[in-house]
């Protein structure tokens, strides 16, 4: 992990630890638009300040792997143009706004998303005292359907909305970034696992995957005969990987099918989502290494070999699905604890 700070506006120095990302994370302050639109990696925007007086800005930026968060503040009114990053779609929610936004000649508020691939060109005017959140995926990362849909995920990003007016969707898109966001920035020790990345990668890409469903009006039916053929072999996958923890994404690439046709089919077959079968499958490994650790290693590591990067959500699913926390499984079992 390297740090490294930039030439132009003031770099706030954030906690490092060893390779726990392997890549950069920064906040930047800035204090004209010059520096401002040069700070976010990959992107090339420029931007003109409609509203009057002295602008200032902040960008905090993380990268995990080629996916790529940030938090952009802007005090004055501004007109954004430009293209996106080179093959990514990137999604956009509002954590503040005074006034009203305008994308790409729509009015645009708290309860949108917006999105931006390599199909389209940026154009983005906000109020002053503006806060916006962004997730930047992939295209090649998205799940590809299966080839009774015809479907890869750049067909679907050329036929999607360039926005969503979902407020539910939104108030998750914002509260998701907004914790893993902070966990890289701040508690990177929590992905310092290939397992706790892998997991949260997927998490975020599967962000992009359900806006492209709600974009494009696509449900992923599936008849009962093929939903019980993905979901059978998306068993037979997680039950031979018993000791490592299996993502959506995984399930995806395995089964040939997007996210939204592999949560109708474990809905249809199992009655629940595949991010919730998952994570139950990934409690009971945690809780089978927590009974059997006598406290050999931490709690932290163990839940990271997991795929848990929040504990605090942990530690909330854990006891729910158990009855107890993990600190009190360890010292039930005669262990000690370690968080």
């Amino acid at each position: 992990m390297s740090f490294a700070e930039q030439q132009f506006g003031t770099a706030s120095s954030v906690p490092q630890v060893g390779n726990a990302v392997n890549a950069c994370r920064k906040t930047v302050h800035t204090s004209n638009l010059w520096q401002h639109e040069r700070v976010l990696t990959g992107w090339n925007q420029v931007y003109d300040q409609l509203s009057k007086g002295r602008f200032n800005g902040q960008i905090t930026e993380a990268l995990i792997g080629d996916v790529q968060l940030f938090e952009e503040k802007t005090s004055q009114a501004v007109f954004e143009t430009g293209p996106g990053r080179t093959g990514v779609v990137a999604l956009g929610v509002f954590a503040h706004l005074d006034g009203e936004a305008r994308w790409r000649g729509h009015t645009v508020g708290m309860d949108h998303v917006t999105a931006l691939s390599d199909h389209a060109t940026l154009e983005l005017s906000t109020p002053p005292n503006c806060t916006m959140m962004s997730v930047t995926v992939p295209v090649s990362m998205l799940p590809v359907e299966d080839e009774q849909v015809g479907l890869d995920a750049t067909e679907l990003l050329a036929n999607a909305a360039n926005h969503v007016h979902n407020p539910a969707f939104a108030a998750t898109l914002r509260h998701r970034l907004s914790i893993a966001l902070l966990t890289m920035t701040y508690q990177p020790y929590q992905l310092a696992l290939t397992e706790a990345r892998d997991q949260l990668v997927s998490e975020l890409v599967g962000l992009v995957d359900e806006y492209l469903g709600l974009a494009t009006h696509g449900d992923g039916t599936a008849d009962a005969k093929k939903a019980l053929h993905v979901v059978a072999k998306a068993r037979e996958y997680i039950e031979a990987n018993p000791d490592r923890p299996v993502t959506v994404l995984d399930l995806c690439q395995r089964t040939f099918t997007s996210r939204r046709t592999l949560q109708y089919c474990f809905t249809q077959v199992i009655g629940t989502s595949p991010a919730a079968y998952l994570k139950i499958v990934r409690l009971n490994g945690l809780h089978r290494d927590l009974m059997n650790s006598r406290g050999a290693k931490t709690i932290g590591d163990m839940a990271a070999r997991w795929g848990f990067w929040h504990l605090s959500q942990l530690s909330v699913d854990y006891k729910r699905l158990f009855g107890e926390l993990p600190s009190e499984t360890v010292k039930r079992v005669g262990g000690r604890t370690f968080q």
